[in-house]
């Protein structure tokens, strides 16, 4: 007896079944840790993997499917860093530090301690399935952590108090159907034609900091002294708006696509939410999502009817890899039906928000990354009516001119590169015809996967804004708008991140 015992319990330590002869309690269970796997090489990072993200299963790190079977996955990541960073907007004498925090009638110095311990956790969870007729299905949703900033004016704030307001929401959500000679469909909120073509790649996002895509090293930092990152890749305000999505099988390497949504928004938006309480737009007015038309000037600055349509190539010409993709898209925007706001001075501009006009989306993206034998260049280009990081460009504005140069090298589990990124474009909508803005951005870094799922990290990053007449620690033009017209940060993180 003693030794069926221990042949079973064996059984269940290294992953098998206990003897049947001998059955000792119940059958173990995965969800409750009681039978040890093998780590993955590479975990997923996110909502998307190669069952959902082309028309074709690609080989990643979840498994594909059989015909009658439905392969589920719950992911995670877990980020901690330590570093430093230093800008324009860490210290000075600002009217209550723009608005936060303290008494309304606040003035005088303010500043920031440069060093930052931080952590995020995310979660992944998805399905895919594969019908018997060879049809794959699914879905996928991405959970993440919500910050807030200081809530209390008291002298001294617990860490109790401050971790209860953090909170989770939704970030992706969408469902797919596809099959290899019909392409893909997916729909919800996720990933447009840019970010599921680039896939980081042409942007040169090859840290988990995520480098010049809204970089953790940026989040540490001042808000007003951050680069928007106007190449859209990887970014929430290409994502996060619920759309459908069509990819078409590769033939010779290419793939076409297109894409819809009807606004920035989630239909739930507009009426009452899901649960039928607390109503996001009883009534139609100033601020809804789905406006079609509002006699309010700010209202004209939301996108309706987003479309997308695009092009890409993988393959290989010799021993060099290539990716290569091609984005044009388009939109209109809520009509305003009310009086244009005078134009006159700087100041009457600035008071006003502009002419309260703006134009649909009209621009292009493209990006290209030559890779051989671990290292890869490349760059990525944007350019046309849009404004900053996908938002309407104020009519009569210049139109958004931005480009990436970066190269990385990978051997083994060590990754080094680096990037450069340049964006022109009209900034301030109260500064149409006066002045532009003009934003750059340097990100170096490296990694090293210390074992499946462990990684580690280093990064520098600096950045620069600058706009005449325009006031980034007021975010206005109007108030003193002689001042603070140039902006920089930089810091330095170490970090390390676990997949699972």
């Amino acid at each position: 007896m003693r030794r069926v015992l221990q042949t079973g319990l064996a059984g269940l330590v290294v992953g098998g079944a206990p003897t049947m002869a001998q059955t000792v309690g119940p059958p173990a269970t995965f969800s409750q840790g009681q039978v040890p796997t093998r780590p993955a090489s590479k975990p997923p990072a996110g909502a998307n993997d190669g069952n959902n993200s082309a028309a074709d299963a690609e080989s990643k790190s979840v498994q594909t499917p059989t015909p009658g079977t439905v392969v589920i996955h719950i992911n995670g990541r877990i980020l901690t860093e330590v570093g430093g960073a230093w800008s324009s907007l860490d210290a000075g004498t600002f009217p209550n530090a723009g608005g936060n925090g303290g008494p309304a009638a606040a003035t005088g110095r303010f500043e920031l301690q440069p060093t930052s311990l931080t952590s995020y956790a995310r979660i992944y969870t998805g399905l895919d399935a594969m019908a018997a007729n060879g049809m794959r299905y699914g879905g996928a949703i991405e959970i993440r952590e919500n910050f807030t900033g200081q809530t209390s004016t008291a002298a001294s704030t617990g860490a109790s108090g401050y971790s209860s307001s953090e909170t989770l929401f939704v970030r992706r959500a969408f469902a797919y159907v596809a099959a290899d000679s019909g392409g893909i469909l997916r729909a919800g909120q996720g990933d447009g034609l840019i970010s599921l073509y680039d896939d980081g790649v042409t942007t040169f996002q090859f840290l988990p900091s995520n480098n010049l895509q809204g970089g953790d090293i940026q989040d540490v930092m001042p808000s007003n002294v951050t680069v928007p990152f106007a190449f859209l890749s990887g970014s929430g305000n290409e994502y996060a708006n619920t759309k459908l999505v069509y990819l078409s099988p590769q033939f010779a390497g290419i793939d076409v696509g297109v894409q819809w949504a009807p606004n920035t928004s989630n239909g739930f938006g507009t009426g009452a939410s899901a649960t039928g309480s607390t109503p996001g737009c009883p009534v139609a007015g100033s601020g809804c999502p789905g406006l079609s038309s509002s006699p309010v000037p700010g209202d004209g600055a939301r996108a309706l009817n987003q479309t997308a349509v695009g092009v890409r190539y993988r393959g290989s010409a010799g021993p060099v890899d290539v990716l290569a993709y091609g984005v044009y898209e388009f939109s209109g925007h809520t009509a305003a039906t009310g009086p244009p706001v005078a134009t006159g001075s700087a100041a009457q501009r600035a008071s006003d928000s502009g002419t309260g006009r703006f134009d649909g989306l009209s621009f292009g993206n493209a990006g290209i990354a030559l890779t051989y034998a671990g290292l890869t260049i490349g760059g990525n280009w944007i350019g046309g009516a849009v404004n900053g990081q996908g938002a309407l460009r104020p009519s009569g504005g210049a139109d958004l001119q931005g480009w990436l140069v970066g190269a990385s090298y990978k051997a083994g589990p060590f990754t080094v590169g680096g990037s450069f990124e340049s964006i022109d474009s009209q900034g301030a909508p109260q500064l149409v015809g006066i002045s532009q803005r003009h934003e750059i951005g340097v990100d170096v870094g490296a990694s090293y996967v210390v074992a499946p799922g462990l990684v580690g990290w280093i990064e520098y990053l600096y950045q620069q804004r600058h706009q005449g007449g325009f006031n980034f620690a007021a975010g206005s033009a109007v108030s003193d708008a002689g001042a603070y017209n140039d902006v920089k940060g930089q810091g330095l993180q170490i970090g390390t991140t676990i997949f699972w």
